[in-house]
């Protein structure tokens, strides 16, 4: 056997294998890459839009209270429904608000005129509207051709944008539009009295189930209370049915790891007659087996690198995550999205656990085979590669 010193180290003849064979290793980079961009996507997405979310309704009340009529909401008079619901004990701050859905440029928009309606951290910032005037979302702005936006077909309207939402507010602020009271009692029918409906915060959550119902029995007419685990229910059912993106991606993501392992399998066993030749030289199956993880990881660390960087700027940086929130949501435009450090931590496991164990292992075991056997019948092989 050749003394070992005399070799150049692993890495250098794993770095001449990727050389040697540069077709089947751009092929085998570009598969990586597509999947784990495929598959980091899906779980980038879904884990943003989940973030995003909770953060949002961290700051929303933890109680909303509308007036029902023959099934139908119904405006309520914002000074009585304020005073029976301070009568109950452990309510806070019961806060009523102004807010409804109207006729807009392309569709309907959600008019609002209490800051009780959306996070407060969303309006951080923005100059509050006058008569007249206006703040949109970024979906109302694309809309317009200049400053005047009309909404309405009963009671019309036509104000002017003086300010547009950040785009990282998008997600609660997509279709919005902030008025003054005035203005959106104008647009919505109301009286100088009434409101939409009336939000309340609780001294403890834990009582919340006793308070509802307290707060039901303090109103003489029917009204119905929605909770905030209700609100965060409906959105997580309406994330997992964006989500739904995730299997579709799946499928070209299953069939470009069938790719690579194939390819793989066959690269392996196309190179026995090679190591038939080094083995003769010295080299043992150990050696050989180190030598196709060195190749792999060359190969597959850049793959995985890029494939992560490309599923971040696709769904994080714009104007890529306005075309992939659009692709994935089925046509529905979604706002720029956060995502936390943790999250983040836990998708780089979840590649690691989908993409790199499968594919070292599948290059560990497929070496071990081919590389096993005396270097005569491994010479033999054919073809010679």
């Amino acid at each position: 056997m050749m003394p070992r010193t005399r070799y150049p180290s692993m890495a250098i003849w794993a770095a001449r294998e990727v050389q040697r064979h540069a077709g089947r290793s751009m092929l085998l980079f570009a598969c990586l890459t597509s999947l784990v961009f495929l598959i980091a996507t899906a779980l980038l997405f879904s884990q943003a839009l989940d973030a995003t979310w909770a953060h949002l309704l961290d700051q929303a009340p933890d109680l909303v209270i509308r007036r029902i009529d023959g099934g139908g909401w119904v405006p309520i008079p914002a000074d009585d429904v304020v005073a029976y619901a301070t009568g109950v004990p452990g309510v806070l701050d019961p806060t009523p608000r102004l807010w409804g859905v109207v006729p807009g440029p392309e569709g309907p928009v959600t008019v609002v005129a209490s800051i009780a309606v959306v996070p407060e951290s969303v309006l951080n910032g923005i100059k509050p509207p006058t008569i007249g005037q206006a703040v949109v979302g970024q979906g109302v702005a694309r809309a317009l051709s200049d400053k005047r936006l009309t909404l309405g077909i009963r009671n019309p309207l036509s104000v002017t944008v003086i300010d547009v939402f950040p785009a990282d507010t998008g997600l609660a602020t997509h279709d919005l539009v902030w008025m003054t009271p005035e203005d959106t009692r104008h647009l919505l029918g109301l009286a100088p009295d009434q409101a939409s409906d009336l939000a309340v915060h609780l001294f403890r959550r834990e009582e919340e189930q006793a308070i509802q119902a307290d707060l039901a029995a303090a109103f003489p007419w029917p009204v119905r209370i929605t909770d905030r685990t209700a609100s965060a229910l409906r959105h997580r059912t309406r994330a997992a049915r964006l989500g739904g993106i995730a299997v579709v991606a799946g499928i070209p993501a299953l069939l470009a790891l069938l790719m690579i392992i194939t390819g793989t399998v066959l690269d392996n066993n196309g190179q026995r007659a090679h190591w038939g030749l080094l083995k003769s030289l010295g080299w043992t199956t150990a050696d050989i087996v180190r030598l196709q993880v060195n190749r792999a990881l060359i190969v597959g660390i850049p793959a995985v690198m890029l494939g992560l960087a490309s599923a971040y700027a696709a769904v994080f940086y714009p104007p890529a995550a306005g075309v992939t929130a659009f692709w994935i949501t089925g046509g529905q435009h979604l706002a720029a999205l956060t995502l936390v450090s943790s999250g983040a931590a836990v998708i780089l496991l979840e590649i690691a656990a989908l993409v790199g164990l499968p594919f070292l292992g599948t290059v560990f075991l497929t070496s071990v085979r081919a590389a096993a056997g005396t270097p005569w019948a491994m010479l033999q092989a054919d073809p010679w590669n």
